[in-house]
């Protein structure tokens, strides 16, 4: 298991302009794993974490597939031996990735035509940084109702 900015969160959710970017509401928090973890460490994992996906990479954090809390419940319901999967067997390889610097409306766009729910965030070298899923989305969206709430 990898871990990546263990620590961060959520970035400025009380900032709306039309360049809203992926890095102001990312999740800066990601914990990775590699192709070769067991998938009942994935399972683990989700169960008591607070996230619904997990990012899998190479030793160098780049980024090969991503697992989520739908992948976990198919295969537990699918495989009668899935403890011994590795989770390389069960992931979405090549997911669609976005850098920090990619505007909100298209990471939105993206989600929504191809029906999924985070995209990993990586670096111009290729290394993961964050996620944004589709819950970071409604916090900004939240957030953004809110402050206008309060300016009528």
């Amino acid at each position: 298991m990898n871990s990546v900015f263990q620590g961060g969160k959520s970035g400025q959710h009380g900032q709306y302009s039309e360049s809203t970017r992926v890095a102001d509401v990312m999740t800066k928090g990601v914990i990775t794993l590699n192709p070769n973890n067991s998938f009942a460490k994935a399972v683990e994992l989700m169960a008591t974490g607070n996230f619904r996906h997990l990012v899998i990479a190479d030793e160098e954090q780049k980024v090969l597939g991503v697992i989520s809390d739908r992948d976990i419940f198919r295969c537990q319901s699918r495989i009668a031996e899935w403890q011994v999967k590795q989770v390389g067997e069960v992931m979405t390889s090549q997911p669609i990735t976005v850098t920090p610097e990619t505007l909100l409306s298209v990471a939105v766009s993206t989600m929504v035509s191809k029906k999924i729910n985070c995209l990993p965030v990586v670096e111009d070298t290729g290394t993961v940084c964050g996620i944004v899923t589709s819950t970071d989305i409604m916090k900004s969206y939240h957030s953004m109702l809110e402050s206008m709430e309060h300016t009528r």
